[in-house]
């Protein structure tokens, strides 16, 4: 593989469409059409700007990847591709039509529709690898809707090839994080510009408020400072579709009586929050009628469940209540109870979080999203661009399905901090939220195959496997997630809190997620689901050599793959970084119980001894982390977390390798 330099891995971003897949050898068989070369695709004379960029895309798919040439034309007689719209007709959630004779006709309601039905022309003639069709009529539809997802591209940044490849990888909704008009965290960003940019790619936007909402919301004073907040967002930006309220960011002051001195409403599902919703809802309606207001629980999730439902019970009914889906969900780990703290493919099925407020939901005719983050990432590995477990993302998508027919869920979040990157997981989770629906154990392995390559599939399937499995033996601790979990070997390993109140990597200044000292101290100091550290930490252990066991057999197979292509390499590359990411986390739970055992003992011969083997962990993790080095210049995607940029690339890997050694100088002058 060729060295990268830092954001080169945006280029994949912005190329759309597949080169080099199309065998040409390959003839259409009785029952399919076959386009030939100079293919004409009919473009109505009244069309809009959506469906004009649509043409194009279809048009130039067929000369990028099929290999053929291809152009608009006004002329229906002439058009071997047609695109017709059917406002009458009901298709369902950006429903088509498409039928297959002598040329393809693709009909849909609004442009929204056709472009759907164009992307799934390109999806079938890509697993065909040939521009043939099968005749017949086909109907589909999106089975969720929106998918909303932040960007993987940078936070808040949404180029136009980079909304292209969102949109064919079927997401819908982009949600952007705000502190005020044109302002995110990061700083100024131009709303309107975005808005006008997706339309062409049938994206909704939506918008998560981080404005601190100081004031109570009764009363006159209140209704103006709402009035204000809300009316000035909607009177400059009319195209936001949705607004969603975190409990995190908005900080209301509750009057809960519930609340103890201290405890922040953010965290607490406080009797007061449908009184908020209701005084937005007043003050946004002045402006724009009809908003999407969505409630986001995801804070108060580890409550009991009869103060969530009772909350629930009485929002207002328009409002859209958005839960997670694995996360506070209790597991059993070898006898010690622990818990799913954050974002994991660990627990695939839903929680009991997300259950309990699906039931109420459904009882109060409350629509229901979830944020399954099925855009193909978890913060079980925060420093790569996608989970590479497709056999376990499946799992998940399957509960989805089954979630969306029992549990009347209608949307996804399909991503928070660290954005879309597309791969073969949203590949799949495309095929997956499609109506009608496929079967997906037999779609795997043809998307493996257009991603991957032919050659050896079935030991690229069965290395997934692998994975899948690797991925449901993770622990998502908070220690770990928001440790070495999160940026990978250059995670720091130093003496507990001893002698440094806080070790933290350096960050550019314009990241938006800072690493704080909270987060990196290295002290497994409280419970996760029950058990303390030292009880839990050589569970834990066992856990993760179990992983990164199944992480070298899956490298091992796709190593014996007599094939080259960058998208295997890189696969295999990352799988590397993977593995160093799990020794990292091994080598920082293994340092951290060596620590607490010396720090408890006085000088002795014990210590001494205690301090030599801590020495050689450091030495080891040295070697560790600097054979991270040239994986992460070989793909600059790695270490890199769009809401914090760079936290695990060369220059911090670097850093982290000094640290170790202070550290090691530090254990030394100890002996």
């Amino acid at each position: 593989m060729k060295t990268e330099s830092n954001y080169d891995f945006l280029k994949r971003l912005t190329s759309v469409h597949k080169t080099g897949i199309v065998e040409k050898d390959l003839t259409a068989n009785s029952d399919e059409f076959g386009f030939s070369n100079d293919v004409k695709v009919y473009l109505p004379k009244n069309a809009d700007e959506m469906l004009t960029t649509s043409a194009k895309d279809i048009a130039d798919y067929l000369f990028t990847t099929m290999e053929l040439e291809a152009s608009l034309t006004r002329d229906e007689s002439r058009a071997d591709l047609i695109i017709k719209l059917c406002p009458e007709e009901e298709f369902g959630k950006r429903g088509y039509r498409i039928t297959v004779d002598e040329k393809v006709t693709v009909e849909a309601k609004d442009s929204r529709g056709i472009a759907q039905g164009l992307y799934y022309v390109e999806d079938l003639m890509n697993l065909r690898r040939a521009p043939f069709l099968k005749k017949g009529v086909f109907n589909g539809s999106l089975m969720f809707e929106p998918r909303c997802v932040m960007s993987g591209y940078g936070i808040g940044e949404y180029p136009d090839e980079y909304l292209s490849l969102l949109a064919h990888h079927g997401f819908t909704g982009l949600m952007l994080w705000i502190k005020g008009v044109n302002e995110n965290q990061k700083g100024f960003q131009n709303f309107k510009d975005l808005a006008q940019r997706s339309s062409k790619y049938g994206f909704d936007i939506y918008v998560e408020s981080y404005t601190a909402h100081e004031v109570y919301p009764e009363g006159e004073e209140a209704q103006r400072f709402y009035d204000e907040l809300y009316g000035k967002l909607f009177d400059e930006c009319p195209f936001i579709k949705g607004l969603c309220i975190v409990g995190e960011a908005v900080k209301f002051p509750s009057r809960d009586p519930s609340l103890r001195p201290g405890q922040k409403s953010g965290w607490y599902p406080c009797c007061d929050w449908p009184l908020l919703l209701k005084m937005i809802r007043k003050a946004v309606d002045k402006v724009k009628p009809g908003v999407e207001i969505i409630l986001s629980s995801y804070n108060w999730g580890s409550r009991p469940k009869e103060l969530r439902q009772k909350l629930i019970a009485n929002l207002p009914k328009d409002v859209i209540l958005n839960c997670g889906w694995e996360m506070f969900e209790h597991y059993d780990l070898d006898g010690v109870e622990e818990m799913c703290c954050d974002y994991s493919l660990r627990v695939v099925k839903p929680g009991y979080y997300f259950l309990t407020e699906a039931e109420q939901a459904t009882k109060s005719g409350i629509r229901l999203e979830t944020i399954a983050n099925t855009g193909g990432k978890t913060w079980d590995f925060g420093a790569i661009p996608y989970t590479p477990a497709p056999y376990r993302w499946a799992e998940r998508f399957e509960e989805l399905r089954k979630a969306h027919d029992n549990n009347n869920l209608s949307s996804l979040l399909d991503s928070i901090h660290y954005g879309v990157y597309p791969s073969i997981i949203s590949e799949i989770a495309k095929w997956a939220f499609r109506e009608p629906r496929v079967d997906l154990d037999e779609y795997i392995p043809k998307i493996l195959a257009l991603y991957l390559g032919k050659t050896d599939l079935e030991k690229k399937a069965e290395a997934m496997r692998l994975w899948s499995e690797a991925l449901a033996n993770m622990v998502p601790t908070n220690e770990d997630q928001y440790g070495a979990l999160r940026i990978g070997p250059a995670h720091p390993i130093y003496a507990g809190r001893e002698p440094y109140m806080a070790v933290s990597p350096p960050q550019d200044k314009f990241a938006m997620h800072r690493l704080g000292s909270g987060f990196y101290s290295n002290v497994y100091h409280f419970a996760s689901g029950g058990a303390p550290g030292e009880v839990r930490i050589p569970k834990e252990i066992e856990a993760y050599e179990k992983v990164n066991s199944l992480l070298l057999k899956g490298i091992g197979l796709l190593e014996d793959i007599n094939e080259s292509n960058e998208e295997l390499e890189r696969l295999i590359n990352m799988g590397k970084f993977m593995y160093r990411t799990i020794i990292t986390v091994l080598n920082t739970k293994r340092f951290f119980m060596l620590d607490k055992e010396r720090r408890e003992l006085g000088d002795g011969e014990r210590q001494t001894e205690l301090i030599l083997k801590m020495i050689d962990i450091l030495q080891a993790e040295k070697e560790n982390a600097a054979q991270a080095i040239p994986l992460v210049e070989a793909d600059s995607v790695l270490g890199f977390e769009p809401s914090m940029e760079y936290t695990g690339d060369k220059k911090h890997i670097l850093w982290k390798l000094d640290q170790v050694d202070r550290e090691i100088r530090m254990l030394r002058a100890l002996l």
